[in-house]
């Protein structure tokens, strides 16, 4: 590969980094993000690095997006007009959901709204049981009249979902040749396909989100592919999806669900990325953009991962980065409350208007409003300089807005915010560690996002952190990710057997196997590159809910099974303090995941161009303002010392190093603060 590009859209602004594999540089850029209309930020964000950077289109040979176009259609309620088929008596299968509330205690808590409205959900015949087995004939006449009713609706798309067909889809399948026949240019979605798992309000919603994001991102998806033809670039797009994999455009369309956490997941993979290379086992990623906060987790060596999610209180399942997500970001809009408190989020200023001192039209006080006035931020510097004309507005705005009503100064209102904003990234630090066993003193914080490296030494030292590391170009660091993503597809299907039973489970591993070397070949890939791996959902019988085990060897056998289920045993006493040896374990789904591993980035080694310490300014900590050195990141060199209050400035990023600490620079380039 010659020249790669990765491009990460944010709520706020879109990253953009090149990396050139002949010269070993790494080039950056950002720019605004262009709600609703991603692409076009996508577009002008690969402009601005191809002529910052004199590159030849024709020379780029890779190039990766994180896209938010399939979390904002969720989070937005974006929902195109889908027609829902399903067994008689289970119309309202979406409305009445699970025995899962928002609010345990509330009892008059609002439930999500159906995905799909009653007028356009139908009933048919036909029935499965549990064991796979017909209960009730299939009746092909009333499937048709219910296709021909909803195409007659004018929906946009039809979602089947059968009981049971997790295990026998045959009946799914009917109804979608029924669909073909009857509108050859109706789309449709079975959940067999989307999601071949138990749990039948899960696998409705995960299908019917699947369907609805795959409208919105087929169209958003196909216009960035004309407009980097356009621009003379002939290399295919591949997309960032939530199991912290990158794949091409055809499959992020019939699989979108799968991208809904597209750009965390970079992030993630950038943090894994800078645990192996500090020789760290143990990391927590901070990723605070402009909207929201996204806490993922590198424990010895390795991500760590779900099957399940949630997003707008709906339940997705689909293999993905197990992250966190706050309300608590730079562009998180500061207020008061009716009973007097100090709020933070989660409402955001986003990238239009955005905050006050961004001077695009901003009246709200936001987080980034508030390190400004603490003078951690300086106006002169900031987004090329662009703040100063507004940075009095800031602060005059925040002090009738926050500090008169609190009755604070105006830098102990703005210290006020930073607190809770770091309480609540805090609280899910502690639900990634401390609510599942751990102890977050023994992780080292990884700090990125455009306000992570300012916020990350004091939620460090809140969670009794020993360190915190500051990656190169922290502010773009996500977009660094998808240079650094394999090529990775998931499958999954519910076990056929629920006692461990070699020879199934292998029949089932080898026919994924099969559909996992077929996707990669629609990608240009042979088998010889593929690295397939196996895993297991396994729980104790009687139980809710399974824990995913990786299968103890690389081949289904008695042996490496019965491994598979002892090694269960042992994730159970961790997580839950207790395990029951002596007790039938059942398998629930069964998982292969195939990887083509993508090149490195070379190690960039990191030599002083400028000086380093560019200034000083008065900058405010507790007790009051203190003279504080201004380091420029690029005159940092490999094993300079700093020590704090200090500040670190570099395009699209500050970093703050708190009075007390001390920090190194690494033979890679990333700062080791030591708390």
């Amino acid at each position: 590969m010659t020249v790669r590009i990765g491009v990460d859209t944010g709520g706020t602004f879109t990253d953009v980094v090149l990396y050139d594999a002949a010269t070993g540089e790494i080039h950056i850029t950002k720019t605004p993000s262009t709600p609703p209309n991603f692409d076009e930020g996508v577009l002008t964000g690969i402009d601005k690095i191809i002529e910052k950077t004199d590159t030849e289109p024709s020379t780029v040979s890779f190039l990766s997006h994180g896209t938010t176009v399939g979390t904002n259609a969720v989070l937005e309620g974006d929902i195109p007009d889908l027609g829902l088929i399903t067994n008689e008596g289970l119309r309202d299968v979406l409305e009445i959901g699970d025995q899962t509330r928002p609010e345990l205690y509330n009892l008059q808590v609002d439930k999500p709204p159906a995905l799909v409205p009653r007028r356009l959900r139908r009933e048919v015949p036909g029935r499965f049981d549990s064991a796979g087995e017909i209960i009730d004939p299939f009746d092909e006449t009333q499937a048709r009249t219910v296709v021909e009713s909803l195409a007659e609706a004018d929906v946009d798309s039809i979602v089947v979902s059968l009981l049971f067909s997790y295990l026998e889809d045959d009946h799914e399948r009917r109804v979608g040749e029924i669909i073909e026949r009857v509108d050859p240019e109706l789309d449709y979605a079975l959940s067999s396909a989307v999601y071949p798992e138990r749990r039948e309000y899960d696998r409705t919603v995960t299908t019917v989100l699947n369907e609805a994001v795959k409208i919105r991102i087929q169209d958003y998806l196909d216009r960035l592919d004309t407009g980097i033809a356009d621009r003379g670039l002939d290399v295919p797009l591949t997309v960032m999806h939530s199991g912290g994999g990158i794949f091409g455009t055809t499959q992020a369309t019939e699989f979108a669900i799968r991208t809904v956490l597209s750009g965390p997941a970079a992030g993630a993979v950038a943090t894994r990325d800078v645990c192996q290379t500090e020789a760290l086992e143990n990391v927590i990623g901070l990723d605070m953009g402009g909207t929201s906060t996204d806490v993922s987790v590198v424990e010895d060596g390795d991500i760590v991962r779900s099957t399940a999610g949630e997003i707008n209180d709906l339940p997705i399942n689909t293999p993905m980065i197990d992250i966190h997500t706050v309300g608590a970001g730079g562009g998180s809009i500061v207020w008061i409350d009716e009973g007097g408190g100090l709020r933070v989020g989660p409402q955001s200023a986003g990238a239009d208007p955005g905050p006050i001192c961004y001077d695009r039209g901003g009246t709200e006080p936001t987080v980034t409003d508030a390190n400004l006035v603490l003078g951690r931020i300086d106006p002169d510097a900031f987004l090329e300089g662009n703040m100063s004309t507004a940075a009095q507005r800031a602060r005059d705005r925040f002090r009738t807005e926050i500090a008169d009503p609190l009755g604070e100064s105006l830098e102990e209102a703005a210290m006020s915010v930073l607190k809770v904003a770091n309480a609540k990234m805090s609280r899910q630090i502690r639900k990634v560690t401390v609510e599942r066993g751990q102890d977050p003193a023994s992780f080292s914080l990884v700090a990125f996002g455009g306000a992570g490296p300012l916020q990350a030494a004091a939620v460090g030292r809140q969670m009794e952190m020993d360190s915190i590391v500051l990656p190169q170009s922290p502010g773009v660091f996500s977009a660094r990710g998808l240079l650094l993503a394999d090529i990775r597809l998931d499958e999954s299907q519910a076990s056929h057997s629920t006692r461990p039973d070699a020879e199934i489970a292998r029949s089932q591993f080898e026919s994924m196997e099969a559909t996992l070397v077929e996707r990669f070949d629609e990608q240009g890939f042979d088998r010889r590159e593929v690295d397939v791996e196996y895993a297991i959902d396994a729980r104790y019988e009687g139980q809710s809910y399974e824990r995913t085990v990786a299968l103890a060897g690389e081949t289904v056998t008695e042996e490496t099974l019965g491994a598979t289920v002892e090694r269960f045993h042992d994730v159970h006493e961790q997580l839950y303090g207790y395990s029951m040896p002596n007790e039938p374990v059942e398998l629930v789904a069964l998982r292969s995941t195939g990887t083509v591993e993508t090149a490195p980035l070379e190690a960039q080694s990191v030599d002083a161009d400028v000086d380093a310490v560019r200034t000083e300014r008065k900058v405010y900590f507790e007790g009051g303002f203190r003279t504080t050195p201004i380091y420029r990141r690029s005159g940092l060199s490999v094993g300079q010392q700093l020590e704090g209050p200090a500040i670190i400035e570099e395009p699209g990023c500050t970093s703050l190093l708190p009075p007390g600490t001390t920090a190194n620079v690494t033979e890679d380039g990333n700062v080791i603060v030591t708390l």
